[in-house]
Order: C-alpha cells, then sequence, then structure tokens
C-alpha cells in the first residue's frame, strides 16, 4: 500500500524553529491512529491532542515505537538538509492489530507530522508485520 507524504502540523513549524522540537535529539517516536483519529487536523500541537490511537494489544503499545537510527543532516547535496530514520516495524502476534490508518511522529508531548498510511483503515494480521519506510529521501528534506 502507498503512504500519503508526512505532513507537518502547523505548531511543529514553529517548536522546530524556535528548537522545542530537536531533530538531533533521541527520543523520537512514531505511533498509529484508527479512521475516526483526528490524526489529520493541522491545527493539533500535542500528542495528547490525538485522538483514538489504536488499541494497546497484540505488538502493540500506546507509548509507540521508539525510531532508532535517526538523522538529521546532508542530504544528496551541500545544499539539502534532511531527517531520516530506519524503518519502524510493528509485528501482530497473538491477535491483530487493527483499524490502523494514520501514522503519527512524537517527540515528548509535541506531534510533528503525521502520514494516512491507507485510504480506509486496515489490521495487521497475527504473524505479520507493519513496515514504515521512510523514502529515499528520508521522512522529509530542506533544499
Amino acid at each position: 500500500m502507498a503512504a500519503g507524504a508526512w505532513t507537518f502540523y502547523n505548531a511543529a513549524k514553529k517548536h522546530l524553529m524556535d528548537a522545542t522540537l530537536d531533530l538531533d535529539a533521541a527520543g523520537w517516536r512514531m505511533s498509529l491512529y484508527t479512521s475516526a483519529s483526528n490524526a489529520a487536523t493541522l491545527t493539533l500541537s500535542t500528542l495528547a491532542a490525538v485522538t483514538n490511537q489504536v488499541a494497546e494489544a497484540f505488538g502493540y503499545s500506546s507509548s509507540g515505537k521508539s525510531m532508532t537510527g535517526v538523522t538529521w543532516g546532508a542530504g544528496a547535496s551541500a545544499s539539502e538538509m534532511r531527517f531520516d530514520s530506519t524503518a519502524v516495524v510493528w509485528t501482530a502476534a497473538g491477535g491483530n492489530i487493527s483499524a490502523v490508518k494514520f501514522a503519527v511522529i512524537w517527540q515528548g508531548s509535541l506531534i510533528l507530522c503525521f502520514s494516512q498510511l491507507s485510504t480506509a483503515q486496515f489490521s495487521v494480521t497475527s504473524g505479520n508485520t507493519l513496515t514504515i519506510t521512510p523514502s529515499a529521501n528520508g521522512i522529509f528534506e530542506l533544499n
């Protein structure tokens, strides 16, 4: 399935510029949300404001997944800066991770961006994985 591009929350732009959100710092996480979520509401600013997270069970935790291999550095040329990470993977075990539609990237209590993973919600069936891999240009790129 083709996920949508990562879309920034309005407040995240300010938080990036005043260094409240630090792209070089550890602690970036990703969480999953259902089709009933307000995750696509650009005026949200905190994780607590995002509604209808996927139910905690069968390999999904409400604290989301830690993002590893996070980098903020030069892209394909010296004039590009890229925010990137390794793929984030959830494995359903003992049951289905149900009603997935959105992924949200966050740090601390602040949200950065979201992606609509599919046009309709879906389930990750037991024994299968959901892998969210950044594009070749990273999660986002400034150039």
